[in-house]
C-alpha cells in the first residue's frame, strides 16, 4: 500500500467536503493504483472532513484489505468507471446540486452558450436509473464515458473520472459552476448560443481537430 495515495485521497476528500460537494451520507472518491491493483476509497457514512489515512478503505479485487472503516457501498460504481476508462486513475461521485438537478430530470447536458463548457466538457450524458450500490447504477457507463469524462446517474448524482484526482476534481468544479451560472442565466432570459462556426473554431483551437458531425 502507498501512504502517498492515502494522503492524496484525504486531501481531496477534505477539499470537497469544505466546498459542500460531498457529505456524510452522499458522495465518495477513489484513487486506483493500477500497478498494484489497489483501489483507495472513502469509507461509508463518514464525514469526509474528518477522514484520516487509517480510515481510507483499500480494496483488491473487490475485497477490503486495508482501512479501519467499511468501504463505500458505491465501490462497484468506481470499479466500473475505472474499467471503462483505463487511462484514468481517479473517480469522484458527487451529488452537487445543479448537475444532480439534471440527473433528477433524467436529462443529459449539452449547452452551447458557454465557451468553458464547449472547450472542457462538450456534453454530459445521463445513464438510465439504477439502484445505488448495485450493478444497475452503472449500466451503460462504458458508452457514457467514451464521450465524456463526466456522466449523470439518473435520479441520483454525477460521476467524474480523471487521470489523477486534481484533474477529476477540477472538471467537477468546472461543470457544476457552469451549470449554476446557466441556471441563473435562464432566470434572466434565454441564454444565447454560440454559433456553430465559432464552436468549430474553438474545437480546432483547443483540440486540434474538427467536431465530428
Amino acid at each position: 500500500m502507498k501512504p502517498e495515495l492515502k494522503q492524496e485521497l484525504v486531501k481531496y476528500a477534505k477539499l470537497l467536503d469544505k466546498k459542500g460537494f460531498v457529505g456524510t451520507l452522499e458522495g465518495n472518491i477513489s484513487i486506483y493504483d493500477r500497478e498494484e491493483g489497489l483501489l483507495y476509497i472513502t469509507p461509508t457514512t463518514k464525514r469526509k472532513g474528518y477522514l484520516e489515512e487509517e480510515t481510507v478503505a483499500v480494496l483488491k479485487n473487490g475485497v477490503q484489505i486495508g482501512g479501519n472503516l467499511k468501504r463505500s457501498s458505491e465501490y462497484l460504481l468506481h470499479e466500473a468507471a475505472l474499467k471503462a476508462r483505463p487511462d484514468c486513475n481517479a473517480v469522484v461521485h458527487s451529488h452537487v446540486p445543479f448537475l444532480t438537478a439534471y440527473a433528477f430530470c433524467n436529462k443529459p447536458v449539452e449547452i452551447k452558450c458557454s465557451t468553458t463548457f464547449l472547450i472542457a466538457i462538450k456534453k454530459i450524458p445521463c445513464l438510465s436509473y439504477g439502484q445505488p450500490g448495485t450493478p444497475d447504477i452503472y449500466h451503460g457507463i462504458d458508452d457514457a464515458l467514451k464521450e465524456s469524462n463526466i456522466a449523470l446517474l439518473a435520479n441520483h448524482g454525477v460521476v467524474c473520472v480523471g487521470k489523477d484526482m486534481e484533474s477529476c476534481v477540477a472538471l467537477l468544479e468546472t461543470a457544476e459552476e457552469v451549470m449554476k451560472t446557466y441556471f441563473i442565466a435562464t432566470k434572466i432570459g434565454t441564454p444565447y448560443n454560440i454559433s456553430e462556426a465559432e464552436i468549430e473554431s474553438l474545437n480546432v483551437k483547443y483540440h486540434g481537430n474538427r467536431e465530428k458531425k
